[in-house]
């Protein structure tokens, strides 16, 4: 039976959203007039950064554009991204789609204004780069972030040059964009009669839930009108991934990288041996990977696992849990993450910075967006279901994180490295589902701890890998000459699930149409930072519950580093070196010994 309360927050649009499960940005701007004259203001400030041409090789001109750039930018990224939250809740109104659009121009135009920056930067000579900033106290402030730019060298371009690019630039995001409307918007997927009688009408931020439905027809009913209507769009879905991958190679080219990944390499500053480490781990332990859908087939007691079954709950499917329920949760869990850390997570709650319900027309999926100057805001659909618990405690690590940072660093070294960012994510999933299995009342309780720990796990390391791996083959594919196809890519998603799981999951005929609906693969290689955050958060987490002495204080420095220090030197505050595969192979045992655990815990329940 489906449960009255999952049907009550199925709203229609967002004016039937209650105002406190919105997020409140009154941060940000009082209203949208405040922002268009903030917008104006940038923009008469954008010239004024052109005067500084030709003279950054003067300590004084070069710490003045400096202090002006910073602050230009951190304005532009708060203007974007009240606008794109605005939007991402509300796909079709089209005064957000305006806004995006205008700070989007804004932001070309700053960009061509300020392209002469680092081409002027780069032209000096070592000596005179020294000088420069080594010699002058006044820039040592910005002497990470400049010697980064002077390690670009090789691969600035002349002024004309990155304006041309940058001008260009504003078109690269537009597939994504298209992608994502067609996906949550503009689709017809068709409407769902559920046991109780009620009509579900079907949508991208609600397949998900309906899969983990009990009744199997369905979770099929759903898969089936979902991937049929995908199927029918494939074609064009290649196409604007093709446009991606493909530009994404032209400007790697341009600025004299052999492909994007290894520009991606040298940005984040991880070595491909910490790579190549993650992807032999994974293959080299596939049989973990199948152990765990064994267990879930047993656990679930289905002679065959189709694909639309893998999202089921284990135990207590029914369960819910409201919004006000959860947080309390996630606030009792997160305690052994200490004080300070407790005081910026009831923060997330008490300033309303989550979005939680979903309708047709917005945005798929959960993210935690922050600027340098506010603290993030959360978008995701909250279904009241555990792992909607998870998806919260998830996004507000990311929160807190930033939190962090910003207390601690100049506006200029606010930023954080996926390859970083993750494990402040899913460490909190860990703990949340560690709560669960030492404080459930039942077995079955229990057991979902310990069940989402594996989910998580899985997901973020093998799922991940598996489809990173995708990733590089559709960029080797455009860089020999080929074009990305819907057929190319279904080819390529069947053998993958093939190489990894053979046959323990039944093909529902929809499984290689799953490339359509990842968002990740306009992100630049982002989905290998998770396998590599999950170890770490396991490990982490692990230790946090054991109260290992010195390991919280070491966690909390690390959640305040800054851009300031690259991903390895951070990790170094935890005390683990990614170029060491026995960190992978921990993780992989961390993983195993969770299956082992859950099947004593099952054993002694029976």
């Amino acid at each position: 039976m489906v449960n009255e309360r999952f049907i009550m927050l199925e709203y229609q649009n967002r004016l039937e959203v209650p105002q406190n499960y919105r997020f409140n940005l009154d941060d940000f701007y009082a209203n949208n007039e405040e922002w268009e004259n903030t917008l104006k203001k940038v923009k008469e400030k954008i010239p004024k950064l052109k005067k500084f041409q030709a003279q950054l090789n003067e300590e004084k001109k070069l710490e003045t554009f400096l202090t002006d750039y910073i602050q230009c930018s951190s304005d532009i990224m708060d203007l974007y991204v009240y606008a794109m939250l605005n939007h991402d809740v509300d796909l079709d109104n089209e005064e957000y789609i305006a806004m995006l659009n205008k700070i989007s121009s804004v932001n070309t135009d700053f960009e061509a204004s300020t392209s002469f920056f680092e081409p002027e930067i780069v032209a000096l000579s070592e000596i005179e780069y020294q000088k420069l900033v080594s010699g002058n106290s006044s820039l040592q402030k910005y002497k990470h972030w400049l010697d980064e730019i002077y390690e670009q060298k090789k691969h600035t371009l002349s002024e004309a040059e990155e304006k041309i690019l940058c001008v260009l630039s504003e078109t690269f995001t537009s597939y994504e964009k298209m992608s994502s409307t067609l996906i949550n918007s503009d689709h017809n997927y068709g409407k769902i009669k559920m046991p109780n009688g009620a009509t579900i009408e079907i949508a991208a931020n609600n397949i998900g839930n309906l899969k983990k439905e009990k009744d199997g027809k369905i979770r099929k009913k759903a898969n089936s009108q979902f991937g049929a209507t995908i199927m029918q769009y494939q074609n064009t879905e290649s196409a604007l991934l093709h446009n991606y991958v493909k530009n994404s190679i032209n400007v790697a080219r341009l600025r004299n990288f052999e492909s994007p990944w290894e520009r991606k390499l040298k940005n984040i500053h991880i070595s491909n041996e910490v790579f190549e480490n993650l992807k032999s781990s994974a293959k080299e332990n596939k049989k973990a990977w199948q152990n765990y859908y064994r267990l879930m087939k047993k656990t679930l007691g289905l002679k065959t696992l189709h694909n639309y079954d893998t999202l089921l709950e284990w135990n207590d499917s029914d369960t819910s849990y409201s919004i006000e329920e959860a947080e309390k949760i996630i606030l009792e869990a997160l305690k052994p993450l200490g004080k300070e850390y407790q005081e910026k997570l009831k923060k997330v709650f008490d300033h309303h910075y989550i979005d939680y319900c979903g309708y047709k027309g917005k945005v798929n999926g959960g993210y935690s967006c922050s600027t340098y100057t506010k603290d993030s805001r959360i978008v995701l659909t909250f279904k009241e279901k555990f792992s909607d618990i998870l998806t919260i405690a998830h996004e507000a690590g990311h929160n807190v994180h930033h939190q962090f940072v910003n207390d601690v660093n100049p506006l200029w070294y606010r930023n954080t490295s996926t390859f970083v960012a993750e494990v402040a994510s899913l460490t909190n999933e860990f703990l949340v589902n560690n709560y669960i299995a030492q404080h459930g009342k039942t077995t079955k309780e229990k057991l979902r701890g310990i069940e989402h720990t594996l989910k998580t796990f899985q997901n973020n390391f093998f799922g991940a890998i598996r489809e990173g791996e995708i990733e590089q083959k559709m960029y080797e594919h455009v860089a020999a000459g080929n074009t990305i196809t819907a057929n190319f890519l279904n080819d390529l998603v069947e053998k993958s699930f093939k190489d990894y799981l053979g046959t323990i999951i039944k093909d529902d005929g929809y499984s290689k149409f799953s490339w359509v609906t990842r968002s990740h693969y306009y992100m630049n290689f982002y989905l290998y930072s998770y396998a590599v955050c999950v170890v770490v958060a396991g490990l982490i987490a692990d230790k946090i519950t054991k109260k290992e002495e010195g390991i919280l204080e070491k966690y909390i420095a690390f959640l305040k580093c800054g851009s300031n220090m690259y991903p390895e030197e951070v990790y170094e505050k935890l005390g683990i070196d990614l170029k060491d595969p026995k960190v992978f192979e921990s993780g992989i045992n961390f993983f195993i010994s969770q299956i082992k655990l859950y099947e004593t815990i099952q054993k002694e329940g029976e």
